[in-house]
This record gives structure tokens, C-alpha cells and sequence, in this order.
């Protein structure tokens, strides 16, 4: 199974982050703080691919949340490493509507079942994997760049710009039409623009706290 904490999300849960991640931030290991904010989501993506499939059954799925960031001076580190791959793990902070256990069927979001993800159990169909299969969300509260996430192939792209050299998001500020001998306005303009940055969350990522869901 391709999720460090055995807590797959099913394509039911991925519809669902799908429309409650539009608009929520992107912090740094999962500290909510205001200071923490880097960037924030403006558009998701699910994209499914008919040709694969995952444990469940069900068509291999990506969800892709799509990010901006402000490039000033705060924030030049941060871009410089996202675009050299440096910063590239992300993870999730969300709540899901149940947490289903392989082993015996139990939502583990209503009660608690003896059961641990990743350890085997024997069952009338021989040894079994105990996992808890995330279905549906509730809530999103945000994407966090991390070190090491619950699923190994969630990660950024490099931040860039659309082909039309536009933003995808609008400028907050107007270009200085005033210059000096020494200022290039083409300059100006790029530092002003907002990059974006974005962010590919795939199939099944999770963070730590999904083990036995407690609400917030």
C-alpha cells in the first residue's frame, strides 16, 4: 500500500477535497499559525486515469490543487528551493466523513475498533492487511510543505507561469508608471507579479493525525 499511515483516501473522499480546498492556505509542517502561510490555493484538479486502478477497485486518481505565491523578498528562498526540487513533499490537514477498517468494517470515526494499519490479521479469507479507508471529507483546513508525508508521491511542481507569460491570478498592485535612470519597468513588473507555484497532491495523501480521526 502506498500510504505510510495505511490511510488511503477512496475517489468518493478526492471529490470531495476537491471542492474544499479552493481557497484554503498553504502553511509549513502543519504549525497554523498566521506567520505560516506561504501561499494559497486558487483552483483543484481531478484527474483519473481509467487505465489504472487502486487496492479498492476503483480508477487510479490524482488530486492536483493549484497555488499561488507572492514573490518578495520574504519569500525568494522558498521559491528558489521549490523550483530546485528542495522543498518538494507536501501533506495534507483535512477530516474525513469515515475511516472504514478492512478488518471488520468499523467507522473508526464513531467507534473505535481493536485494529492497527499495517499490521495482518487472520481472517476466514486467510491473512489480511489492516488499513482504514478514508471515505468522503468533511473538512480541509490546509496543504502543508513537510519532510517526510504519509504518501510518498505527494509533492510540488516547479513554480512557473502560464505560456501566455500571464498570471493566473490578479495583480493586486498597479506598475509604478514613475522610474528612475536605474530602474527597469520590466523588472518592476516582475517583481511585483505573483508566481505561481503548484502543488500535486496525488491519490492518497494523509497526515498524522488520521489514525483515529478526532474532529477539531
Amino acid at each position: 500500500m502506498d500510504d505510510r499511515n495505511f490511510e488511503p483516501f477512496n475517489l468518493s473522499a478526492l471529490k470531495d477535497l476537491k471542492k474544499l480546498y479552493v481557497g484554503k492556505t498553504v502553511i509549513k509542517d502543519h504549525n497554523r499559525k498566521s506567520d505560516n502561510q506561504i501561499a494559497r490555493v486558487y483552483d483543484t484538479e481531478l484527474i483519473e486515469d481509467p487505465t489504472k486502478k487502486t487496492g479498492a477497485g476503483e480508477p487510479f486518481s490524482t488530486l492536483q490543487l493549484k497555488a499561488y505565491m507572492l514573490r518578495t523578498k520574504s519569500t525568494e528562498d522558498l521559491i528558489a528551493e521549490i523550483e530546485a526540487g528542495i522543498k518538494r513533499e507536501v501533506s495534507t490537514g483535512c477530516r474525513a466523513k469515515h475511516a472504514y477498517c478492512s478488518i471488520c468494517g468499523t467507522d473508526n470515526t464513531k467507534t473505535y475498533c481493536p485494529h492497527w494499519g499495517g499490521r495482518e490479521y487472520d481472517t476466514k479469507d486467510g491473512k489480511k492487511l489492516c488499513y482504514f479507508t478514508l471515505d468522503g471529507a468533511k473538512e480541509a483546513y490546509e496543504v502543508s510543505l513537510v519532510a517526510v508525508p504519509a504518501q510518498p508521491r505527494a509533492g510540488t511542481t516547479k513554480s512557473y507561469k502560464e505560456e501566455t507569460g500571464e498570471d493566473p491570478t490578479e495583480k493586486t498592485e498597479e506598475t509604478p508608471t514613475e522610474t528612475t535612470p536605474d530602474t527597469d519597468p520590466e523588472k518592476v513588473k516582475e517583481l511585483e507579479a505573483v508566481a505561481t507555484s503548484r502543488l500535486r497532491v496525488a491519490d492518497a495523501f494523509s497526515n498524522a493525525q488520521i489514525k483515529r480521526i478526532i474532529g477539531e
